[in-house]
């Protein structure tokens, strides 16, 4: 919407102008010439003879000299263009189901990293900020619990699904990377890094941190629950400086294969979000994509939902989690081109 607003601002700025210069040929005896803009911020008067047109193609009517010939002249009338915009800084946060059976996934996942994290570089403009980090499905660290899905739904009932969510601010599990907190790996929380690096040092830590997470996570998976909470004050000894606000665009990726357990309502986790994102326009500033069951989508599950909330109700870039060539092809040069995008599209503060 703000795009649209300056382009008629622009717009209108150009036919002001335009109707001036004409007025000025007409009063000098001279034919109406026509306009032609040939750049969004660049509008070329020239001498172009007009038939059949009207005032609002040309911004002018016949100019009633019976047909004299119109100048060749051409005047460069430099307007300002619409506001430049831009991010300065991403932060990048995955959402790792760590629960059994997804060894095969995360590996997949970091076998991918390193030509994605270098495509992605490769089009941010010079000098931007990123942080990358990862926290897990689990919200109950240690739990024995087994449980199963059909028709992409929990087979539990909300009772057992709710003894296994432990919300951080009622309390601490004590697991590394549960609750939404992120997960240490090497001394580290998050990795910080810039467009400007090599980003081999950043591919080698993500690769071992999300095999690291490892298999042991309750298989209650709540990953929007997950989220939500990274960005919460409750995780701010481990999760401290991870988000930025003005600026900053917020990217998250999502990696399971079971749907969604998270008892609250998605929008419960949506605001926890939008709060850390606030001087940055909330929700506008956050990007979402990943490798989910194919069910996700399908049946509008809860975690589809939550990732289209925040694609303003558009589908989001996503994967089967089951096919390895969706691996390379959602989370590749297709995902990097279009964060690079997203931001550039960030007001900057």
């Amino acid at each position: 919407m703000m795009q649209a607003v300056v382009g008629e601002t622009v717009r209108s700025s150009v036919q002001t102008t335009a109707i001036a210069l004409i007025g000025l040929a007409v009063a000098c005896g001279g034919s109406a010439p026509g306009s032609n803009a040939t750049d969004p911020g660049l509008t070329t008067i020239s001498g172009t003879s007009m038939s059949g047109g009207t005032a609002a193609d040309s911004g002018t009517g016949d100019s009633g000299d019976g047909g004299g010939s119109a100048s060749t002249e051409k005047l460069d009338i430099n307007e300002p263009g619409p506001p430049e915009g831009g991010c300065d800084a991403i932060d990048f946060l995955f959402v790792v189901d760590n629960s059994a059976s997804m060894a095969t996934h995360q590996l997949a996942l970091t076998e991918q990293f390193p030509s994605f994290i270098t495509a992605m570089y490769a089009e941010l403009p010079e000098n931007i900020d990123v942080h990358v980090g990862l926290t897990t499905t689990d919200f109950d660290a240690g739990c024995a619990a087994a449980e199963s899905t059909s028709m992409c739904q929990s087979n539990a009932t909300l009772e057992e699904v709710e003894a296994h969510y432990r919300r951080p601010d009622q309390g601490s599990d004590m697991g590394n990377g549960t609750q939404g907190r992120l997960f240490q790996f090497a001394d580290r929380y998050f990795f910080e890094s810039n467009s400007d690096d090599d980003p081999a040092e950043l591919s080698a830590w993500f690769t071992d941190a999300a095999v690291a997470a490892g298999e042991a996570g309750c298989s209650f998976e709540m990953p929007v629950a997950a989220a939500g909470f990274a960005a919460h004050p409750a995780n701010l000894p481990t999760n401290n400086e991870f988000f930025r606000d003005a600026g900053a665009l917020t990217v998250i990726f999502f990696l399971t294969d079971e749907p969604d357990k998270s008892p609250e309502s998605k929008d419960v986790y949506v605001e926890m979000l939008a709060d850390v994102k606030e001087e940055c326009g909330g929700t506008d500033c956050i990007f979402v994509s990943g490798l989910l069951p194919t069910c996700v989508p399908d049946i509008n599950q809860k975690l589809w939902q939550f990732m289209t909330l925040l694609s303003d109700d558009q589908d989001p870039p996503w994967g089967d989690i089951q096919l390895s060539s969706d691996y390379s092809t959602v989370f590749g040069d297709a995902l990097a081109d279009t964060i690079a995008e997203q931001c550039s599209m960030i007001a900057i503060p």
